[in-house]
């Protein structure tokens, strides 16, 4: 794979991995108004945490949840090894995301609060801000802020799926984190925004929202952020932000790795990120894998989704490979995205990840 390099402030040289993925590019809309429900009754808290364990007790008092799609949560990382470094993620979790951006533009001033107040639980670790590269008006927004509280600001290209803590680590420190594994257990304190922010909104009201904001992207209008309140149905928080759902699919976390899921039955919860409707699509019937080797060379973290496809007989004709192979899998949606054959790739390949039996995987395929 290509390497690139950086000159540091040490005048030393390290590795930058940028292998597999897809780039996407930047999305072309921008940043939404803010949700109107941001204002909140209340007065800073009396007592601040100042040591790591009054800062994970704090964090389950407050009940932070797993609000990305991908970082484990803030309580549970707190729990793990001690930490040497704190890296808030600003790559956004999916090619059509924009709430780093958002949350950028609208939130800036919570969101380095919540970072500083647990860069000082933590003793001041060396602490670091990753976004696109491509995004020069997030780096602007970040300048100023970096400077005054001795951030370092990281850039990589945001090849899709680069939020992902294990490839994040990977390009950005060389760590090698096993899908398994919490960031903690290699040193690092992986933060995603939304954190921050609750921290940040506990700072300033003593108490955090009941509320996430969520994107929600149709196909005939332009992307919105809304307030969702957590526990109710999706269904009423669509009809909150004016969109009709009728007739339409709902994919719950992106169009490249989301579930479908019914929104008259569905609670919000905090990890959802982001809702996109869409007409019921044509079902596309799979046809014979051509060995074009696309979905191997897209695949993050090198893996071979047609042998393991030819593992379960989906694929005939093909060496089969180890299923062990499928719990590296990330489940990004890489490589159904771009086989030309229109195979179930990842779908298949979660299944042999979770212990699906392989009769219903080959049921499944046809």
């Amino acid at each position: 794979p290509p390497r690139l390099y950086m000159l540091h402030e040490n005048l030393s040289w390290r590795w930058r991995y940028a292998s597999g993925g897809l780039y996407f590019g930047p999305p072309a809309w921008d940043a939404p108004v803010w949700p109107a429900r941001d204002s909140t009754p209340g007065h800073p808290p009396a007592q601040r945490p100042a040591t790591p364990a009054e800062l994970r007790n704090l964090t389950e008092n407050l009940k932070l949840s797993r609000y990305d799609i991908w970082t484990a949560s803030l309580p549970d990382q707190l729990k793990a090894s001690p930490v040497r470094r704190i890296i808030l993620n600003l790559i956004p979790p999916q090619p059509e995301s924009i709430m780093p951006r958002v949350l950028s533009e609208f939130q800036l001033p919570r969101l380095v609060a919540g970072l500083n107040l647990i860069r000082q639980c933590l003793s001041n670790p060396s602490t670091g801000v990753v976004m696109p590269r491509d995004e020069p008006e997030m780096q602007y927004l970040w300048r100023d802020p970096a400077r005054r509280n001795q951030l370092r600001l990281y850039s990589l290209t945001n090849r899709y799926p680069q939020g992902h803590p294990s490839i994040l680590l990977r390009n950005l420190l060389r760590l090698k984190l096993q899908t398994s594994e919490l960031p903690t257990h290699l040193g690092v304190l992986l933060l995603d925004p939304i954190s921050c922010w609750m921290l940040g909104c506990w700072l300033e009201t003593g108490s955090c929202p009941d509320w996430r904001p969520i994107e929600i992207f149709t196909h005939d209008s332009m992307p919105a952020v809304a307030a969702a309140p957590l526990g109710h149905t999706l269904v009423a928080i669509l009809a909150a932000a004016g969109v009709v759902y009728k007739d339409r699919q709902c994919i719950v976390n992106g169009m490249m790795a989301g579930e479908l899921l019914d929104p008259t039955v569905t609670e919000m919860a905090p990890w959802m990120q982001m809702l996109s409707l869409r007409p019921v699509p044509e079902v596309e019937t799979p046809v014979s894998c051509i060995r074009c080797g696309w979905c191997v060379s897209a695949c993050p973290v090198g893996l071979n989704p047609v042998g393991l496809m030819a593992q379960v007989r989906v694929i005939e004709g093909l060496p089969a490979i180890s299923s062990h192979e499928a719990t590296a899998c990330i489940e990004c949606g890489l490589c159904s995205y771009v086989c030309p054959s229109r195979l179930p790739l990842a779908t298949t390949i979660c299944g042999i990840k979770t212990g699906a039996p392989l009769n219903a995987l080959r049921g499944g395929a046809v």
